[in-house]
């Protein structure tokens, strides 16, 4: 009895904790790990890649659901090295490049002629939808 109690006590634990870091967590903060992850090669603007979370955020183009998950795995979601192949690794890999591919359309990265040596600046939120965009 005194095994299962212990048991119980430490899931309990385990879903407090896994609980708090959820509740904690933002969908800015989540977009911020996956641009610096995936990004890690280039030199990016600290305050325009602040400012594109917030953009990309507000525009809810992603699962809020989806980026909060990510933002509560913390350093393993950062860690993490997706090297198989399956449903999982498929779509973590689709989501990232979706905040990476909206972030590098939205800042001078291509106008630079995609040059690795500068600084990449954030411009503004990139929307295929309005005519004539602020770019």
């Amino acid at each position: 009895m005194k095994r299962r109690n212990f048991l119980l006590v430490s899931l309990g634990a385990l879903c407090g904790v896994v609980g708090w870091r959820a509740a904690r967590s933002s969908d800015e903060s989540a977009i911020i790990k996956v641009l610096h992850k995936r990004l890690d090669y280039l030199r990016l603007d600290a305050a325009g890649v602040r400012r594109f979370a917030h953009d990309l955020a507000a525009h809810h183009a992603m699962s809020s659901f989806r980026l909060r998950l990510i933002d509560a795995a913390g350093d393993l979601y950062t860690d993490l090295a997706l090297s198989s192949r399956n449903a999982l690794d498929d779509g973590i890999r689709r989501g990232e490049e979706r905040v990476v591919t909206q972030f590098l359309i939205s800042s001078d990265f291509f106008q630079n002629g995609a040059d690795e040596s500068r600084i990449v600046q954030y411009l503004s939120y990139y929307d295929p939808f309005v005519a004539c965009n602020s770019l």
